[in-house]
């Protein structure tokens, strides 16, 4: 599982920012007009590579991820288990879907703050939230969530993305990851960007998941 610093937002602010267009458009989470359809038993194949510096692949191997019959609530959002124990989420997280069909959320485990990692956007680069990291003092450093409106064609799919980025107090990125998000299959591919060993201030892509095929009950 990959693990990365989430945007921490509170996520009844979200929700109501991102109802802004729509107070309900009636859209339930489990059907296939779901931003990402989350219901139980839903099966998403995923492509996971690992690659190093110089861009070689290190490993790759297919990833089932399936919805469990597990859920909760937070702040009137449903969140449900992911399985995805070789994959991005892990095992024990939750993944759900808010602001009214445009925003995509998730758990760490059921004692953990929700974060939000994907949402609609009216412009590119659309600032979705921001949080400080004052883990060391003498450089802080800024981890922001932007969305896009421009769409891209990944492996077939017609995707959104938002891009998280990890920025130090010389304004320097130290870490992205970029969500691509299709309505109706939800997350399409993550790619994940590390520093690069081999060159000062620059990143390289050390993974990526990539849907390959879903099965929706």
């Amino acid at each position: 599982m990959k693990r990365v610093s989430f945007v921490a937002i509170i996520l009844s602010i979200v929700v109501f920012m991102a109802c802004s267009k729509s107070t309900d458009n009636g859209v339930s989470v489990s059907s296939s007009s779901s931003l990402w359809p989350l219901k139980t038993g839903n099966t998403f194949i995923y492509q996971d590579t690992a690659f190093d510096a110089s861009g070689n692949v290190l490993e790759s191997y297919k990833d089932s991820a399936f919805i469990t019959n597990l859920t909760t609530s937070v702040e009137g959002t449903p969140f449900f288990q992911i399985n995805d124990s070789l994959g991005w989420f892990g095992t024990g997280s939750y993944v759900g879907v808010g602001g009214a069909n445009t925003s995509l959320f998730g758990l760490d485990s059921l004692n953990a703050a929700p974060y939000i990692f994907f949402s609609e956007a009216p412009y590119d680069s659309y600032l979705i939230g921001s949080s400080q990291d004052f883990s060391n003092p003498t450089c802080v450093s800024l981890d922001a969530l932007y969305g896009f409106l421009t769409t891209y064609n990944v492996k077939g799919y017609t995707c959104y993305k938002s891009v998280e980025d990890i920025t130090d107090c010389n304004n320097n990125i130290t870490y992205a990851v970029v969500y691509y998000i299709s309505p109706g299959y939800g997350v399409v591919r993550i790619e994940e960007y590390s520093p690069n060993p081999n060159s000062t201030n620059t990143l390289y892509l050390d993974y990526s998941q990539t849907l390959v095929s879903d099965k929706l009950n």
